[in-house]
């Protein structure tokens, strides 16, 4: 993906599945859950500090995943202010990955230790570029994406929350086309 905001909003994602904002007791709790959908990327110190390159990058696999949310699951246990349902917490760790995936653009060790790395054969996300804020492909790609994964996110929440109307219906049967442009676009840049 291409910024950690579009990371963050995985994270954002899970924790309005499993709490609701309207609580302001538990609005802290979304940190965790942001944190573990962009903690995956927190190899780039090891590059940026040190020059050193992990490969392959462990951080973006399942294995990961479980063991940052069973970390922060249990470091949290004791909040009576928030719920931190074990599965989106993984939900959200997991998250990284899978999107990394989506991008297409090269493979990701998901199920490391095991020596296979995954790639998908189309990419349905735009990769990133140069993380520079004048890139313009940068900016481009980040409203790709938000458009394509911000109506997925939002109906997972609805469904989550059994808040889902007629109304809700309607709209998604309204932007539809527009979100299926939106992915034919995004599909249809290069890697």
């Amino acid at each position: 993906m291409s910024s950690v905001l579009a990371h963050a909003a995985a994270g954002i994602t899970a924790y309005l599945c499993s709490n609701t904002w309207a609580d302001k007791r538990s609005r802290w709790a979304l940190t965790p859950f942001v944190f573990l959908a962009i903690c995956p990327d927190l190899d780039y110190v090891a590059v940026w500090w040190f020059g050193y390159v992990p490969h392959p990058r462990f951080t973006h696999s399942l294995l990961f995943a479980l063991v940052a949310a069973v970390t922060v699951h249990a470091a949290t246990r004791s909040s009576r202010t928030a719920r931190f349902p074990a599965i989106w917490l993984i939900a959200a760790a997991a998250s990284h990955g899978i999107l990394d995936l989506l991008v297409g653009a090269h493979a990701v060790p998901l199920l490391w230790p095991l020596p296979a790395e995954i790639q998908m054969p189309i990419g349905v996300l735009p990769s990133a570029g140069a993380l520079k804020i004048g890139n313009y492909y940068l900016w481009r790609n980040l409203v790709i994406e938000l458009g394509l994964m911000l109506p997925m996110y939002t109906a997972m929440v609805l469904l989550c929350q059994g808040a889902v109307r007629r109304c809700h219906r309607v709209m998604a049967l309204t932007l539809s086309p527009a979100w299926i442009g939106q992915l034919v676009w995004s599909v249809s840049l290069s890697r």
